[in-house]
């Protein structure tokens, strides 16, 4: 009973996710012909994105039930976890910070790990380090990495706008956010991610001689962590002192956020990998 409750869970979210996608889409690729089904999408892919959030909690507090795993240990979980904090924290900031059409980043993101994280490799269930430290470890990295994906969200909007922008492209310039506002909330999240894993940085380090002995997982989870927090640490530290802004800060944050998923995928591949070497998981 608990597992087909995790699979309708399950289902529901990847369609609520997958809904939220096309509908935040709409906006920024309608026509002038379509401005009222672009309407439409821009009014209801949040609320469908608020629908998504508790629906991901249920499944992951449900299928960790199922699989005996705390849904904060292994890399598996944290990603199932940290998408959904991204769409907590845009859902949260979307309006103050003007950045409304970024869900048609965030969502399609927060979907692809949440599949990434049912479907590739397998759920390691070897004993876990335990201190007092840990939920303080986990949770900071955790909202970190979830800030940091809307960093590297407004960047790319950021990057679409600026092009849009050179271009003169009246009409796709309208679907997206002022660059200005798209470059404040860039930066803003990066400030907020920043201290975050620092945290967890430390508290890793603390017990960093026993993660080196630990297994894949555990490597992996704490070499995304470092790899975020150095280069969120190099861009704002360029923007401070060498007037990074604009195309060159988000550039920046694009590549940083894409060493942690090439972090991420060399896990899962060898994941997968060693999953098919024994036979994977019942």
């Amino acid at each position: 009973m608990t597992l087909q409750l995790a699979n309708i869970l399950f289902a529901a979210t990847v369609a609520v996710y997958l809904g939220a996608s096309v509908l935040f889409a709409v906006p920024l690729l309608s026509s002038d012909g379509s401005a009222s089904r672009a309407s439409v999408g821009g009014r209801w892919a949040p609320r469908l994105l608020s629908l998504g959030v508790p629906l991901h909690a249920a499944h992951i507090i449900v299928w960790s039930i199922v699989l005996h795993v705390c849904p904060v240990e292994g890399i598996h979980f944290a990603l199932s976890v940290g998408s959904m904090f991204a769409c907590a924290a845009y859902l949260l900031v979307r309006r103050r910070y003007r950045i409304d059409a970024v869900g048609a980043f965030v969502a399609p993101q927060a979907l692809a790990f949440l599949l990434a994280s049912r479907f590739v490799g397998g759920v390691d269930e070897e004993p876990r380090l335990r201190s007092a430290l840990l939920p303080f470890h986990v949770v900071s990295n955790l909202l970190g990495i979830a800030l940091f994906t809307l960093a590297f969200a407004a960047a790319v909007a950021y990057l679409l706008q600026n092009n849009h922008l050179k271009h003169k492209s009246l009409e796709a310039i309208e679907r997206l956010p002022p660059i200005e506002a798209l470059d404040r909330a860039e930066h803003r999240f990066l400030v907020a991610a920043f201290p975050l894993l620092t945290i967890g940085v430390l508290t890793g380090t603390i017990w960093a001689r026993e993660v080196e002995a630990g297994g894949p997982a555990d490597i992996a989870r704490a070499a995304l962590s470092y790899a975020c927090w150095a280069f969120i640490g190099a861009v704002l530290l360029l923007r401070a002192a060498a007037g990074w802004r604009g195309r060159r800060a988000a550039l920046g944050t694009i590549f940083g956020f894409g060493l942690t998923l090439l972090v991420l995928v060399a896990y899962l591949i060898r994941s997968v990998m060693g999953a098919g070497g024994t036979g994977g998981h019942a």
